[in-house]
């Protein structure tokens, strides 16, 4: 172990200095650019593919809320470090220009980045429960109310007010964002419920 330690004095140095500034680790790295590629699946795949058979603002993140939000979830469990949601951010945007999936670029390309940061945020906050199946069911109800928040601000300044859509739509989309936020505090509790087995052994 000394000798290991005097032979690699750069390696030490550098790791210290990555724990010190709170660097993710190149296995925390791979893990969330792991996630990143998974979130851009199911937005693609899952998100698109239902806003296709229902073409209403946001009706494609009713599909994709629950998956989405747990993935999220289960890269804070692994990577409880702020940024780890940014960096997965990152990685899911670049799938997504890499691959040609990206369409309208506010809600395709701002949303899930700006989303992110505020997720890194509201981890560090609600990690602070003393429970901690109770912060997974808060941040995951407020990751989805985050991003649905931003992606509704977007289309109302961008595309057209809400009034000018109509009673029946504002309602909808309303609908929508409850829905969201509903089913990321599912998957906070999921996300809770697999941390507990893990830890009983089942």
């Amino acid at each position: 172990m000394l000798r290991t330690s005097l032979l690699n004095p750069r390696q030490l140095t550098l790791s210290g200095i990555r724990e010190k500034v709170g660097l993710l680790t190149w296995r925390e790295l791979a893990f969330a650019i792991a996630g990143g590629i998974a979130l851009a699946g199911v937005s693609q795949f899952l998100g698109r593919t239902f806003h296709l058979a229902w073409p209403v603002p946001m009706s494609g993140s009713i599909i994709t809320a629950l998956p989405r939000t747990f993935i999220l979830l289960v890269i804070l469990l692994r990577i409880d470090r702020f940024g780890a949601l940014t960096v997965a951010s990152v990685a899911e945007v670049s799938t997504k220009l890499a691959a040609g999936f990206i369409g309208y670029w506010p809600m395709s390309i701002l949303v899930p980045l700006l989303a992110a940061v505020l997720g890194d945020i509201i981890w560090q906050y609600f990690r602070q429960q003393p429970s901690q199946r109770l912060s997974l069911l808060l941040t995951g109800g407020s990751l989805c109310g985050a991003r649905v928040l931003l992606a509704l601000s977007f289309w109302l300044i961008l595309m057209r007010p809400m009034s000018q859509a109509g009673e029946h739509l504002a309602l909808t989309v309303g609908g929508i964002a409850i829905i969201n936020i509903a089913l990321g505090m599912a998957a906070g509790l999921l996300a809770g419920i697999s941390v507990k087995r893990r830890k009983g052994g089942i």
